[in-house]
């Protein structure tokens, strides 16, 4: 009744193991494709000209507001005193669209590089799956997410989605 159990208990057993033995899995460094595809440094110089359009406005702004505030400084001993709070108002407002834009170059900056990054996933990841539906993969895993890799049994396919992106 022992052996039968153990012989039964094997039987199941060996369907997994073949499975188990089948599986292909891969590993890609999906960070160092990004940052060799073309379309990576588009983004990026594109993001740059957004981010310079902020900072001269910004520099202007500053610039400007330094001067009104000079300016109020040294005047401000002989303004009547409606004038003064009106001239603070005016520098407090100012500081205040000084510092919106700040948020807003920081937002628009973060949307736009989602809205340029995406494409770029996008393509990569296609890239992968037509890699791994090609070479028979089970699984794909980026290579900064992995905790372990055994090297000597996980394959490099970085290469492959290189070359399936044209690179």
């Amino acid at each position: 009744m022992k052996k039968i159990l153990l012989s039964l208990v094997a039987l199941m057993a060996m369907p997994l193991m073949s499975l188990a033995q089948e599986q292909k899995i891969a590993v890609v460094d999906v960070n160092s494709i990004i940052m060799q595809m073309p379309e990576t440094k588009a983004m990026q110089t594109t993001l740059d000209n957004l981010l310079k359009k902020y900072e001269d406005t910004h520099v202007a702004m500053q610039e400007e507001f330094q001067k009104k505030y000079e300016a109020y400084e040294a005047e401000r001993e002989g303004l009547l005193e409606t004038i003064r709070t009106r001239r603070e108002q005016e520098l407090q407002d100012q500081a205040k669209r000084i510092q919106d834009l700040q948020q807003v170059a920081q937002q628009d900056y973060q949307k736009k590089q989602v809205e340029l990054l995406t494409p770029i996933q996008k393509k990569i990841q296609d890239a992968i799956a037509a890699v791994g539906n090609e070479n028979g993969y089970t699984y794909i895993v980026d290579a900064a997410t992995v905790l372990f890799m055994n090297n000597s049994t996980a394959i490099d396919a970085t290469t492959k989605v290189k070359a399936k992106l044209g690179m």
